[in-house]
């Protein structure tokens, strides 16, 4: 049995450009960890947004299902882009002749990047899947809450009347 082994152990031995296989097989390993969060781990939202997204469409849902007689609702919201973050910056102008180069460096406070504002995405449409929707009045409510709180015109909402 242990000359097995040992045949088994110098087979491996004999392999050629077994050094390349064995590190190229940890390289992928050590990329794999790097990039796990990535490639392995559900995307928290397609737009970029950070689950801004899901975050307005769950207060949403929760505050029209209070509506009288809108019953079960589901709210699907589209979006242009993702957020963007404005940080300040310092911007330092050098003339060298003819040519003038300007130079932008973020600025820092207690080794963090100053944020002036978070922009948030625009809201292109609103889907809206109620049961009671099928009631003229609950439809009306349910249009001009969603309008109010998601600050958009009522002709980007689109109401339906759910089973």
């Amino acid at each position: 049995m242990e000359n097995k082994k040992f045949g088994l152990f110098d087979k491996i031995k004999r392999i050629k450009g077994l050094e390349y296989i064995i590190v190229g097989i940890i390289a992928l390993l050590i990329v794999a960890i790097l990039l796990g969060d990535n490639i392995f781990s559900k995307k928290e939202s397609a737009e970029g947004d950070g689950g801004y997204v899901s975050g307005l469409e769950d207060r949403v849902e929760n505050a029209l299902s209070k509506v009288k007689g809108a019953g079960k609702v589901s709210v699907v919201i589209t979006v242009s882009g993702g957020n963007r973050t404005v940080i300040a910056t310092d911007v330092k102008t050098v003339k060298n002749g003819t040519t003038v180069e300007t130079t932008e460096t973020p600025v820092l406070v207690g080794g963090k990047v100053v944020v002036l504002a978070e922009m948030y995405p625009e809201i292109t449409g609103v889907l809206i899947v109620a049961t009671g929707a099928d009631n003229l009045s609950v439809r009306m409510s349910i249009t001009e809450a969603a309008a109010t709180l998601l600050n958009v015109e009522a002709s980007k909402i689109q109401i339906l009347t759910g089973k």
